[in-house]
This record gives structure tokens, C-alpha cells and sequence, in this order.
């Protein structure tokens, strides 16, 4: 029986995180993916990078804006940056890591322009800059000229790997649409929900009208839509409650507060944390994600495999995991009224809630778990 080809895993950045197998590493996907690819024989080892803080720090400098958020996005499109990143992982690279393929997790270092041909290189992505860039979240008046250099290398990158692989086909046709790469040099291989274990299937109830929030990114995953359409279903139904998740903190006015349970960020790596998200996720009905850019999407399949209908934005990965009736509902991207009146609807019919829940979960443990990912990803490698 032939060896599978095993691999030399790269993370790094400021925006995906440098700790390969941290639980808030590329929002926890990273540990799953790595840990997954070692339980199936195919991982020799990993590494994580980011610059060291002077370096770091003087990028940043170079990129100030008063606008934090405009700052931060000009800092992640810096080219320099990428450059700097790609530099470091070339000095830490050797010759017995060329013995082995090399996948690389997003698109801001080159591993290509390192390898030289020496041997395979593959890249796995939630999403893309064309798409960020085409996204209502995007702030605008960031400088074309970055922008151009930004996308111009990340197209270098892309035209340079053996295979890329995407986590949707929405994203797979972006690369081909985008940047121009060729169908047959990018895959599907979807992706999986971070969790230690699958919860078991309960006789869950859909009477109460709760709803959940869950995401770090309280402003890209349309927090406050969800907040302002809340303030209509909260007036609609009275008994209603919207629990939020992720962020560490959170200010919210309020004319908006009324109903809203903040929990704040919980870490499921302790028994503590992972008993409270649990009895969060079984005391809600249907779980709301308005994101005004979402690459992927961890987050919602999670809610699925606890039984819980979606509503999402009818956008990106999205339309590939909600069908709506199926398993819960699609609005259009930052409509705070139509995302209100789907909430009112599906709140008030529990049988149907019901229905969906399930379906939901079967679909997930059908097509989103880590084991199909990477065994997807073997079958794409090959022997």
C-alpha cells in the first residue's frame, strides 16, 4: 500500500493568529484542521508565525489612521507585511521540510516564490480579498494603490500553488472568477465544526422565543442589524430574548437593551465554558448570524448540530447551508426589517422550528465534520 504524502503546515499573522493548535486561532479552525490532519497520518509537523513587535509595530505606524478599524484594514493590506511574513517563514524553513508537501493557510505569505518548484504547495481559505473587498463591510476611502498591490499579490500566490482548496463552492468559483486561476487547480473540501465532541441529539423544546448570537466579530457579523430587528421582535413578541456570544465586551444603547442577555465571551476548552455555551445553545430556538461579510462561517453549523434553524445572510458560503423552510431561512445582506419580520415568523411556529432544528443537524454530521474534510483533502492530494 503506498505512503500517503504527508504535509508541512503554515499559519501565521496578527489576523489569523501564530499558535497553530490555540482555541482563537483562525477562529479555532486552525487546531481542528491540524489536529485532524495529524489523526489521519497526513500532518509531519506545523508552524506559526508572525513579525516580531518592532517590525510589527513600525508597519503599523506607517498605515495610522484615526479610524481604528480603517487603520487595522490598511495595516492587513500593507504588501509589505506579507513580504516581511513571507521572509520569516523562508529563514525557517529547511531542507528536510522540502521532503514533504507544504500547505499554507490563507493567502498573505508566498510559499511559492520559497519553494521554487522544490516541491507541491497547497493553500486552504475561508474566503478571499476579492471578496472582502466586494463586501459592504469593506471601510471605504482605503487607498486604490493598496488595494491593487494587495489583490496582485495574492493572485502571485494563488497562480503559483499545486492545488487550492476552499472551504465552499462559492469561494471555489471566486478564485477561478477572480484571480483567474484554472478549475482544475481548486478544490472543495468544505469544512468542519470546532467542537471536542458531538452533542448528543435531545428532545429539545421550541416554545420559548430566544434567540441566539454567537461571534467575536460583533460589527462584520451584523450584531447591531440583529440589535435594531430585535427592538421590532422584542415589540412583536414580548416574551422574546436575544442571547449574545463572542465578543469580550460590548456597549450596547438602551433603546436597544430590552430583552438582550450578554454573555460575553465563553471558552469551550474547560468543562465550565462548554457547559454553559451548552445550556445557552438548548435554552434558544433559532439561531440569527446577519453578517455583512462572512468568508465561511463556523458558527451557524455549530447552532445546526444542536438543533437549531439559521437565519443568515443570503450571501457567500451561506445559500450552502441554509435552504430556507429546510433548516432555517436567507435575508438580504443588512435589511433590518425583512430580518425582523423572518424572526417574528419563525418564532412563532415551533412545530416548524422543530422540523428544522433536526434537519439542520442531520445535515451537518452529513457534510460539515473535520474527518470528511480531510479525508476529502487525501483524496485531492492523492498518494
Amino acid at each position: 500500500m503506498a505512503q500517503r504524502r504527508k504535509l508541512i503546515g503554515i499559519i501565521g499573522s496578527g489576523l489569523l493568529g501564530s499558535d497553530p493548535y490555540s482555541p482563537r486561532t483562525w477562529s479555532g479552525i486552525s487546531r481542528f484542521f491540524f489536529k485532524t490532519c495529524k489523526k489521519y497520518g497526513i500532518l509531519e509537523r506545523v508552524y506559526g508565525f508572525d513579525l516580531p513587535p518592532f517590525p510589527k509595530t513600525a508597519l503599523m505606524l506607517r498605515n495610522f489612521s484615526f479610524d481604528r478599524f480603517k487603520w487595522k484594514s490598511k495595516f492587513y493590506l500593507d504588501v509589505r507585511y506579507y513580504e516581511a511574513l513571507t521572509q520569516k517563514i523562508a529563514r525557517r524553513l529547511g531542507p528536510e521540510d522540502y521532503e514533504y508537501g507544504i500547505i499554507q493557510i490563507g493567502g498573505i505569505y508566498n510559499i511559492p516564490s520559497i519553494v521554487s518548484g522544490r516541491t507541491d504547495c497547497y493553500s486552504y481559505h475561508d474566503g478571499n480579498l476579492a471578496q472582502m473587498l466586494k463586501s459592504p463591510y469593506m471601510p471605504k476611502r482605503i487607498p486604490v494603490k493598496l488595494t491593487e498591490r494587495a489583490l496582485k499579490f495574492e493572485q502571485e500566490v494563488y497562480h503559483g500553488m499545486t492545488k487550492i482548496f476552499a472551504m465552499s463552492e462559492y469561494l471555489r468559483q471566486s478564485f477561478i472568477d477572480d484571480f483567474g486561476v484554472h478549475p482544475d487547480k481548486v478544490a472543495n473540501i468544505g469544512a468542519g465544526i470546532n467542537l471536542e465532541n458531538i452533542p448528543a441529539e435531545n428532545k429539545k423544546q421550541y416554545e420559548r422565543p430566544e434567540i441566539l448570537f454567537l461571534g467575536i466579530d460583533f460589527l462584520r457579523k451584523g450584531g447591531y442589524q440583529l440589535l435594531k430587528a430585535f427592538r421590532t421582535v422584542k415589540e412583536r413578541i414580548p416574551s422574546s430574548k436575544l442571547h449574545i456570544v463572542g465578543p469580550n465586551s460590548l456597549k450596547i444603547e438602551t433603546n436597544l437593551s430590552n430583552g438582550v442577555e450578554f454573555h460575553g465571551y465563553i471558552s469551550k476548552q474547560d468543562a465550565e465554558g462548554r457547559a454553559r455555551f451548552a445550556r445557552i445553545m438548548n435554552r434558544s430556538s433559532l439561531f440569527v448570524m446577519p453578517s455583512l461579510y462572512e468568508p465561511f462561517g463556523i458558527a451557524p453549523l455549530e447552532a445546526m448540530v444542536h438543533q437549531l434553524a439559521c437565519i443568515l445572510t443570503n450571501k457567500w458560503a451561506f445559500p450552502e447551508m441554509v435552504k430556507p423552510g429546510f433548516n432555517g431561512d436567507l435575508v438580504p445582506c443588512g435589511d433590518v426589517e425583512a430580518l425582523a419580520e423572518t424572526i417574528c415568523r419563525l418564532l412563532k411556529n415551533p412545530d416548524k422550528l422543530s422540523r428544522m432544528g433536526k434537519a439542520a443537524r442531520d445535515f451537518v454530521l452529513k457534510n460539515y465534520t473535520w474527518d470528511i474534510v480531510i479525508q476529502r483533502l487525501i483524496k485531492e492530494i492523492g498518494s
